[in-house]
């Protein structure tokens, strides 16, 4: 195969965006998320309404927003994950230009609870967690970065805890176990979830006394900015404008076909190791083989006759010239066609014109 077929030129396949918004209650996520998505809308240009998964009843607060915007949006409310995938259907049949999942924390939770209610469990174990997390992983993480088109989430914020270290005596005995103390701040949704996004915002809100009086402001920091145009940065009482640049970075993207998976052979080993066992079988037979041709001269044939007639060979016993079609071929069959060239080769020694004789020769079955 050469490089040309097996990847292509750098490129975006299209201009969309995928985005996040996380943080406590009346941090400002669903109302920043909304401005942020009206105005990447316009600026993409989209005309297909705007789908969203509401479980936070929150919608309805979006209806005079949408409305002046001149943006037709559609509602869904529903915690199932079985429903964001029909979501995702929608958005690749290209019947919405928009996805807009609030909050994505609450579909989480039930994803959660139903695992617990189909298995029986009333709490989870780390053999649980072994299984749920790598569930989502494929159920909503894969299909969300394999979905071509905007899509944007809010979830809910939580803490992050970390244990102090245990006081000891002098002879190392525990004297006084360390505290679990508050260390940060996260989305409440698995793993790496809120970080498979382009933008990835943190929303808080801060109260503070300016002149004697309360004041609060909504802030959004940029945890995460693949474009690296407002990454780091931070806005206070955030508009559209403020995210506009990694929308402009998107659009001065060049937009071409991206090569795609060659091959789906599976290469994980198995317990047993029978992966290690049957590439090593055909690793050998591979090495038989190019021995083969190396005794009877023809392992780097130099001149044109000889490359045609080792070109004759292969495709007389193997039935390709391919390299990559022949290493596909299991470990049996190697050494059945690794037989049947060692024949042709003594074969040969008695031939004149092996050119004549390759034209018409069969290989036994």
């Amino acid at each position: 195969m050469k490089l040309t077929e097996f990847a292509s030129k750098l490129a975006s396949k299209n201009h969309f965006i995928k985005a996040s918004f996380g943080g406590f209650q009346g941090a400002g996520k669903s109302r920043t998320a909304t401005e942020f998505i009206i105005g990447t809308y316009k600026d993409l240009k989209c005309s297909k309404p705007i789908l969203i998964i509401d479980n936070e009843k929150g919608s309805r607060f979006l209806i005079p927003i949408f409305k002046k915007a001149g943006i037709d949006a559609i509602a869904k409310d529903t915690t199932s994950l079985s429903d964001v995938h029909e979501a995702f259907n929608f958005q690749k049949s290209g019947e919405v230009d928009f996805l807009f999942i609030d909050s994505l924390t609450k579909i989480y939770y039930k994803f959660i609870k139903d695992y617990k209610a189909k298995n029986k469990k009333s709490f989870m174990t780390l053999q649980d967690w072994g299984k749920i997390l790598p569930s989502w992983q494929e159920e909503f993480s894969d299909r969300f970065v394999n979905a071509e088109g905007n899509i944007v989430f809010t979830g809910r914020g939580g803490f992050e805890y970390e244990k102090e270290d245990d006081t000891k005596d002098e002879n190392r005995n525990v004297t006084e176990k360390g505290a679990f103390v508050k260390s940060g701040f996260k989305m409440k949704i698995a793993g790496e979830t809120p970080y498979e996004t382009d933008l990835n915002v943190w929303m808080e809100l801060e109260k503070s006394l300016k002149d004697g009086k309360p004041h609060q402001t909504n802030n959004a920091y940029i945890l995460k900015d693949r474009s690296d145009t407002i990454n780091g940065k931070v806005f206070e009482m955030p508009k559209y404008k403020h995210f506009k640049p990694i929308i402009n970075f998107i659009l001065g993207l060049p937009v071409g076909e991206v090569a795609q998976e060659t091959s789906s052979e599976n290469l994980t080993p198995g317990s047993d190791f029978e992966y290690y066992e049957k590439q090593q079988a055909k690793k050998i037979e591979m090495e038989k083989i190019e021995a083969v041709f190396e005794l009877n001269n023809l392992g780097s044939p130099r001149s044109a006759e000889e490359k045609k007639i080792k070109a004759m060979i292969i495709q007389k016993i193997f039935g390709t010239t391919s390299k990559t079609e022949i290493e596909k071929m299991n470990a049996g069959q190697l050494n059945f066609n690794r037989a049947s060239l060692e024949e042709l080769f003594a074969e040969l020694k008695e031939i004149e014109n092996p050119v004549e004789y390759l034209t018409n020769y069969k290989q036994a079955s």
